[in-house]
């Protein structure tokens, strides 16, 4: 009888450890099963954004704002003759403005500036305040008692005379003789005669030439 009691005592010794190494096994198994699921939602409810500055994807994201850096700086190119045209007139305070406008409405600005007022020396004026109307504009903006538009600022003026401008060309008014409506109208004989207005063309070509040869 006391040989039945050990032997049994025996067997469940190497039994239990066997049945928990099963258990804790599965158990193991279960847990990896459940990382496993938890870093899969991960990724989908917060993809790879999520990594941001735990250490594991700063170069990635490095990359990315540097490229949008460089799209951000990317700038229209300057003509250097605009500069060295309006130096020392009123209108040079424009540039600025002018260099954020493509080539060719830029051009025109000063050309037609050129012969409307000589680069801003005669112009109109609002209770003694500059109007910046270097181009005999009228539009709705401010007028002044003879209808000629009176502008806040040199940008302001450039940015509301240049969405004109850019209007005609965008309309195939393209050419020095094309845009002499902007001093005819519909009549150039109502406007100071046919004469008046080929010298207004020759002298706008002139000038928008100098700027782009």
């Amino acid at each position: 009888m006391s040989i039945f009691i050990l032997m049994l005592g025996i067997g469940l010794f190497f039994f239990l450890p066997v049945g928990r190494q099963d258990y804790f096994s599965q158990d193991s198994a279960y847990a990896q099963k459940t990382r496993e699921s938890l870093k899969v939602s991960l990724e989908v409810i917060d993809p790879p954004w999520h990594k941001i500055g735990k250490g594991l994807i700063k170069e990635e994201a490095s990359s990315i704002f540097c490229a949008d850096s460089i799209i951000a700086k990317k700038e229209i190119p300057v003509n250097p003759k605009f500069s060295a045209m309006l130096n020392g007139s009123p209108m040079e305070k424009m540039i600025p403005a002018l260099n954020k406008r493509n080539n060719e409405v830029a051009s025109y600005l000063i050309a037609i500036a050129k012969k409307e007022s000589d680069w801003g020396k005669h112009t109109p004026k609002k209770g003694g305040r500059e109007c910046y109307n270097f181009w005999g504009y009228r539009g709705k903006e401010n007028t002044t008692d003879s209808g000629y538009s009176c502008f806040d600022s040199p940008s302001h003026a450039v940015e509301v005379v240049g969405n004109r401008v850019e209007k005609l060309l965008d309309s195939n008014v393209n050419t020095p003789a094309k845009m002499v409506v902007w001093k005819c109208g519909s009549d150039c004989e109502a406007a100071g005669g046919q004469a008046a207005a080929n010298k207004w063309i020759s002298d706008v070509a002139s000038y928008y030439k100098k700027l782009n040869s």
